[in-house]
């Protein structure tokens, strides 16, 4: 029940109450944005910040050697490195817009560029856009702009999902502290074991003493957690820069996350590349999901084999995944993880379970053990009595409950586990645990591990 509760706290969060040398930098950024779309972004910091949005992209194109046309106070077009942008076809067009102090998201600004001061706002943005999109966001979480913050040498994690995105960022090697269950990469492990890396206390239960005493010069959390949140405002408080990860419920919003990580770092470059390796994968098991030998199976995914057990909902990557592997999630009217009532477990009757547990073993004893402990109302439903029930443990327990850059990797899991009929060049065991590696094919190598 322990390792239940554990995971629960790792997928939905909780709320939780929450000697340092204060450093002198201001934790807030000021400067423009110049979003292409796809993370093709630049930024060019402004010291004046009663300077407008004309005057500020004209800084910028002209730092980065670009050059800007203009229909009034409109952006007509910009051009770099010989392409003119938008291209010519698309119906993208170049729009500006704010984020607003103390609020999160971008609004369209139908106002005079010239007369909009970058000062007065969290972030401004000059995006190419579609109708209906928006910039990549330009605040964290706890809306405070992460542009800006200069190259990071000591960073603190607070999540593990932090520390993986970190480190396939290429940043890994500059981690001095970060949370207990930080355990990927293998050498993150190893440094945390050898005290390389410092405990900073748990995932819920972050000191903010021992974090203060590392010096960092960066600190990265969820936002979701109360305590992360408030070991950031009082980080921020004393000048050192912080970044509040969003929610990781959708693959998009992981992609966002990795992004904004790598920027905060100024290790957007490794970032965007690793970014680009995920798209690529998954693009690649778009392909063969669309072969038309898919079956839209009813899945579930739970958190334990209890009679009433913690689901994963809708606005869950867990759920995105599903829904990217063209099933259906049984649970995706709920809302993120929730505790279901057991009834509605053979009510709506899934075709696929996966179970996501560190309570059992990888063996086929483990697993036998498991089904054969299983509620009536477990045994009642097309997974059971068709032998489709999948039990990840260990480390594959840890790729499925971690919105990281591993995220990949988890959706060709389930993919090879709800849609057998197309991938089926590996025979797959009903237990993953450490070795989920052995039966990955298209991203095996996208552990981002070194």
């Amino acid at each position: 029940m322990k390792v239940v509760l554990s995971l629960v706290l790792v997928f939905i969060g909780i709320t939780l109450a929450v000697v340092f040398t204060p450093q002198v930098e201001s934790a807030y950024a000021q400067g423009i944005i110049l979003d292409f779309g796809d993370y093709d972004i630049y930024y060019l910091g402004i010291d004046d910040e009663d300077e407008n949005a004309i005057d500020s992209v004209n800084k910028l194109c002209d730092y980065y050697s670009m050059s800007i046309t203009w229909n009034g106070n409109q952006i007509s077009k910009i051009s770099k490195e010989y392409i003119d942008y938008p291209e010519s076809g698309s119906t993208a067009t170049w729009k500006l817009y704010i984020n607003e102090k103390d609020t999160i998201g971008w609004k369209l600004f139908d106002g005079s560029a010239e007369k909009l001061h970058i000062g007065d706002y969290s972030a401004v943005c000059w995006g190419l856009c579609e109708k209906d999109e928006e910039p990549t966001p330009g605040v964290d979480a706890m809306g405070i702009c992460f542009y800006g913050y200069g190259q990071s040498y000591r960073i603190v994690s607070l999540a593990p999902s932090c520390t993986e995105t970190i480190a396939a960022s290429g940043a890994g090697n500059i981690i001095v502290g970060a949370d207990e269950f930080s355990n990927y990469p293998l050498y993150i492990k190893q440094a945390m074991e050898s005290g390389a890396i410092v405990s900073v206390g748990g995932y819920t239960n972050p000191s903010y003493e021992v974090i203060a005493q590392l010096n960092p010069d960066i600190v990265i959390g969820v936002a979701d957690q109360s305590t992360h949140r408030s070991v950031i405002e009082k980080m921020r408080a004393h000048g050192v820069h912080c970044l509040a990860t969003y929610t990781g419920d959708s693959i998009k919003t992981i992609m966002d996350n990795t992004y904004m990580i790598g920027a905060a770092m100024n290790y957007q470059l490794k970032s965007t590349q690793t970014m680009q390796q995920i798209e690529d994968a998954l693009e690649i098991l778009d392909a063969e999901l669309s072969s038309g030998l898919s079956h839209r199976s009813d899945v579930m995914i739970s958190l334990s084999t209890s009679k009433s057990p913690w689901v994963a909902g809708g606005n869950t990557y867990a759920s995105d995944v599903i829904s990217r592997a063209l099933c259906n999630n049984i649970y995706s009217s709920e809302t993120g993880w929730a505790m279901v009532n057991s009834e509605t477990v053979p009510s709506r009757d899934p075709e696929y379970i996966i179970v996501v547990s560190s309570d059992y073993g990888n063996t086929d004893e483990d697993y036998n053990n498991m089904i054969s402990s299983l509620s009536a109302e477990w045994r009642n439903t097309t997974a059971f009595k068709q032998g489709n029930i999948f039990l990840l443990t260990g480390g594959a327990t840890d790729l499925a409950s971690r919105p990281s850059t591993r995220i990949a990797q988890f959706t060709e899991l389930m993919c090879r586990m709800i849609q057998p009929e197309i991938f089926n060049d590996i025979n797959l065991p009903h237990h993953i645990g450490d070795d989920y590696k052995d039966y990955l094919t298209i991203t095996k190598e996208l552990g981002f591990d070194t």
